[in-house]
């Protein structure tokens, strides 16, 4: 095992992971820290969700929606040399506390977004994939928000975090919670420059 450190961006869908986990990076490469990004939506499986009930389609998708064995595979190769000189994976996306090497050894960044924000970041993302609103918030109603509430029962994301970011406002996201000395030092110069 070399001493590579790994990095968890958490939240429910439509917290601004994606952004939140570029900025960190970038953070990185200007600090001298080389940086890989991992997505936790480059690892869904094709699932049919038709004729389920709402309960039987949210355990589905928490369930079985996302390789999650795969992605812990990729991060077991990263952290045994993969990934070519990056010193740092960042990861990236919905439920990484339930990915083994994420829990075992990631430092957590928990972004916090108010639930009507989150539908409407869904509702614009989901349009420019050519959802209607109906099905977007079935999906929102079925399948995304049920399985944040499953998994926050399952998983202390706010209390295993090193850091908890209000990121209602994408353009200026706001700590809320930080715990020096557990993140990168560029991922620390970053937090500690945000507003409180």
């Amino acid at each position: 095992m070399t001493n590579r450190r790994i990095v968890a961006v958490d939240g429910l869908d439509g917290s601004g992971k994606s952004q939140f986990a570029a900025a960190l990076a970038a953070a990185c490469a200007a600090g001298g820290v080389a940086a890989t990004v991992l997505h936790v939506d480059d690892f869904r499986r094709e699932i049919d969700f038709a004729g389920l009930d709402a309960d039987a389609e949210a355990a589905l998708y928490y369930e079985r929606y996302f390789d999650l064995a795969a992605l812990d595979g990729k991060l077991a190769s990263f952290a045994a040399g993969a990934a070519g000189d990056a010193a740092l994976a960042i990861v990236e996306g919905v439920f990484t506390l339930r990915v083994p090497t994420v829990a075992a050894a990631a430092a957590l960044v928990a972004l916090t977004v108010s639930p009507d924000e989150a539908r409407r970041r869904i509702l614009a993302r989901d349009r420019q994939k050519g959802r209607t609103d109906d099905d977007i918030n079935h999906r929102i109603a079925h399948r995304y928000f049920p399985a944040q509430q499953r998994y926050r029962a399952d998983c202390d994301v706010l209390g295993r975090a090193a850091a908890v970011v209000d990121n209602d406002d994408w353009r200026s996201p706001r700590v809320v919670r930080y715990t020096p000395g557990q993140l990168p030092a560029p991922i620390e110069r970053l937090l500690e420059g945000l507003p409180r």
